[in-house]
């Protein structure tokens, strides 16, 4: 069955449809292949989206964010080299916005946040490319836009996938928008469900720290425990002092001992005890069952002379113990 092509509403229809297969951040496979784009074509589409269209000055200040957010941390540094860049020679990139739904005069941004937050910095207009699109493809165009300059780490890339699902977006919208197949958006939604809305935001955007490492958050936070230990270390000011970098590990590994502490604390699993009285309450024998050892204990006032007759008849107890037991196998 035919999909329909989301960038259709963008007078795209001059880019060809054959697709030269290149690897995305996250693997594709199978089926998958048909339902996203490579990273090459998603250069291309915004390449030629931004074609042939009139570069506007705007006041950043008439510019809203997206309506999905992308991004946890402000990137330091890269965006300090940017603002750099941008005061020696100028913006040589549009920002792509939409007009506002609910004002006039105002406008979205769709992609380019850092270098309109650059031009609020520099309190100068940005240069800016104004389309109208729809929420759909404006999410689709955003995520192709990020994942064509490879900037967002696995986190922001699974906290724009939920984002876009708040917003009502359907999970084949979102594969799309960020050129990965229905497993990556599984792991991706697992960790933003599983681990704790503040501990993300504190993390930030974890550049270093790919999929099996948060996957790997994700499976101690499951433990209710250990993901309030999580909520409580991020908030600590310990923690609050580390540099971005740093974060992602401390926290696994506080986690993960915390974890073997409180598996060496836990108490051995108390021995069965079965306790007798005999009729005339005169004997009272408690037994404490281990693997290997059984512990007895007679009190009252004829624990004594039973203990002594017990002794002398132990030898043909026993034997009447191994013959029951003979009878019972011959059975």
């Amino acid at each position: 069955m035919s999909r329909e092509n989301p960038f259709a509403k963008l007078d795209m229809a001059a880019i060809s449809a054959s697709q030269t297969p290149t690897k995305p951040g996250y693997g594709m496979t199978g089926a998958a292949k048909t339902v996203v784009r490579s990273i090459e074509d998603m250069a291309e589409n915004t390449k030629k989206l931004m074609e042939g269209e009139v570069i506007v000055d705007l006041d950043p200040r008439l510019i809203d964010a997206s309506f999905v957010a992308d991004r946890l941390s402000d990137d330091g540094e890269e965006f300090q080299e940017l603002l750099q860049a941008i005061k020696e020679s100028g913006q040589t990139t549009p920002i792509l916005v939409r007009p506002s739904s609910t004002d006039a005069k105002r406008y979205m941004v769709v992609f380019g946040h850092r270098r309109l937050r650059v031009a609020r910095e520099l309190g100068v207009p940005v240069k800016a490319i104004v389309k109208k699109l729809d929420d759909t493809t404006s999410a689709i165009v955003q995520g192709q836009e990020n994942a064509a300059r490879s900037n967002l780490s696995f986190i922001e890339r699974a906290y724009f996938a939920q984002n876009l699902i708040t917003s009502g977006m359907t999970k084949e919208t979102v594969r799309s928008s960020l050129a990965i197949d229905e497993a990556m958006l599984s792991k991706m939604l697992a960790v933003v469900e599983a681990v704790p809305a503040s501990v993300i935001t504190a993390l930030g955007a974890s550049k270093k720290i790919g999929r099996d490492r948060w996957l790997s958050l994700r499976q101690l936070v499951l433990a209710p425990a250990l993901s309030k230990v999580a909520v409580e270390y991020v908030e600590s000011t310990e923690f609050q002092a580390l540099p971005e970098s740093d974060r992602f590990d401390k926290l696994h590994d506080h986690l993960k001992r915390y974890k073997a502490r409180s598996a060496a604390k836990k108490p051995k699993a108390e021995a069965p005890v079965r306790d007798w009285t005999s009729a005339d309450r005169a004997l009272n024998v408690v037994m404490n069952s281990k693997a290997r050892k059984v512990a007895i204990e007679l009190t009252n006032v004829e624990a004594k002379p039973f203990s002594e007759w017990l002794t002398s008849h132990m030898g043909r107890l026993y034997e009447e113990y191994k013959g029951s037991k003979s009878e019972t196998n011959g059975d």
